[in-house]
C-alpha cells in the first residue's frame, strides 16, 4: 500500500510501528497517508469511512477548520513549507481525521512537524497516546510557524537599523516580507478559529492536563497572529518612511538641477547672443576678444555662486 507513509499503534506503551498494513485500519492507531496516491479512497471506503469525509480529506484546496462528528472529528490545519527550494509562506495542508478511535493524517508534501514526531516515536520518546499525539502535532506546527515569523521580525529590525540608503533594494525586500506575512495571515487566522473550536470540544474526551496543553497551543497561535498583525503594521510604516526618503532624494536632486540651470541660464544667454554670426558684433576685430569674453563668463558664474550662497539656496 504505497499510500501509507507510516503507521503507529498507540494501544500499547511505548507506541510501536504497525507491522501489518493489510486489511482495515486498527483502532488506537495513527496512519499517515499520501493523499494523492491511487487506491487511497478505496482503502478508506473499506474502512467504512463516509464518502463526504473521504472527499474532504483528498480534495485539493482547503482552509483550516474543525468539524465535530458523531464518531470523531475533522481538523484541517496548515503548516509552513520548509521543504528544500520552497517558500515557507506557501503553507502546506495537513488533514486530520479521527474516526472510531483511529487517527488518519493526510499530506501531499512532507511536513517537518510530522517527521519530528516520527523520529521521536522511533526513539521511544514520542507521544504516549493519540490525544497526546494531537497535542504534539499542533505544538510542532506552531514552532515552525514561529521560526518563520521570527526570521521576518529579524529582517524588519535590520532594515530599521540600516536606514534608507539603498531604496531600490529595500523596496524589494519590503515587498517580499509583506507578501510572506500576508500569506501567513491568510491561513493562521482561520487556523486560530479551528484550534479554538477543537480545544473547546477536546475538553469532553481528553484529560485536564492535555486540555491545558491544547489551551496553551491555542494561545500560542493567538500570539503568532497578533505578531503577524504587528509586523504588517511595521512594514506599512517602513514603506511610508521609504517612500518619504525616495521623495526627499528626488526633491533634493531636482533642487540641485534647478540651481545648476539657474547658474548656466545667463551664461547660455550670453554665449547665444555672441554666437550670432552677423555684422556689428563687438570684438570681431580684436584678437583678445574671446579671452576677455571667457573671463567675463567666469566672473559672472562666480558672482552668481556668491549671490546664491548669500541667499542660502543650500
Amino acid at each position: 500500500m504505497d499510500f501509507i507513509i507510516d503507521a503507529w499503534d498507540f494501544s500499547q506503551q511505548p507506541a510501536t510501528r504497525v507491522q501489518s498494513l493489510e486489511g482495515k485500519p486498527q483502532a488506537g492507531c495513527w496512519y499517515h497517508l499520501q493523499r494523492d496516491t491511487e487506491g487511497l479512497d478505496d482503502w478508506l471506503k473499506q474502512a467504512e469511512i463516509p464518502e463526504p469525509l473521504i472527499d474532504a480529506m483528498i480534495e485539493e484546496d482547503t482552509r483550516p477548520r474543525f468539524q465535530r462528528l458523531k464518531d470523531g472529528f475533522v481538523l484541517l490545519l496548515r503548516g509552513v513549507n520548509l521543504n528544500e527550494g520552497a517558500a515557507p509562506e506557501d503553507m502546506l495542508s495537513l488533514r486530520i481525521l479521527s474516526y472510531k478511535g483511529t487517527i488518519f493524517t493526510f499530506r501531499k508534501r512532507p511536513f517537518k512537524a510530522i517527521s519530528h514526531i516520527r523520529q521521536s516515536l522511533e526513539k521511544q520518546d514520542g507521544p504516549d497516546n493519540l490525544n497526546d499525539f494531537l497535542v504534539h502535532l499542533v505544538e510542532q506546527l506552531n514552532l515552525r510557524i514561529e521560526d518563520v515569523i521570527d526570521s521576518v521580525e529579524i529582517k524588519i529590525e535590520q532594515m530599521e537599523l540600516e536606514g534608507f540608503n539603498k531604496t531600490a533594494e529595500q523596496q524589494s525586500v519590503l515587498s517580499t516580507l509583506h507578501r510572506r506575512l500576508l500569506r501567513l495571515n491568510r491561513f493562521v487566522r482561520p487556523q486560530l478559529a479551528a484550534l479554538d473550536k477543537f480545544t473547546t470540544e477536546s475538553e469532553r474526551w481528553t484529560d485536564n492536563e492535555l486540555h491545558q496543553w491544547l489551551l496553551n497551543e491555542r494561545d500560542t497561535t493567538q500570539r503568532l497572529l497578533e505578531q503577524i498583525d504587528l509586523m504588517l503594521e511595521q512594514l506599512w510604516m517602513q514603506r511610508e518612511l521609504l517612500q518619504q526618503a525616495v521623495a526627499e532624494k528626488m526633491n533634493r536632486n531636482t533642487y540641485w538641477l534647478s540651481v545648476i540651470a539657474g547658474v548656466f541660464l545667463p551664461l547660455s544667454f550670453l554665449t547665444g547672443v555672441f554666437g550670432i554670426n552677423i555684422g556689428g558684433m563687438p570684438g570681431v576685430e580684436n584678437e583678445n576678444a574671446f579671452e576677455i569674453f571667457a573671463w567675463a563668463l567666469v566672473g559672472i558664474a562666480i558672482v552668481e555662486f556668491l549671490l546664491l550662497r548669500r541667499l542660502r539656496f543650500w
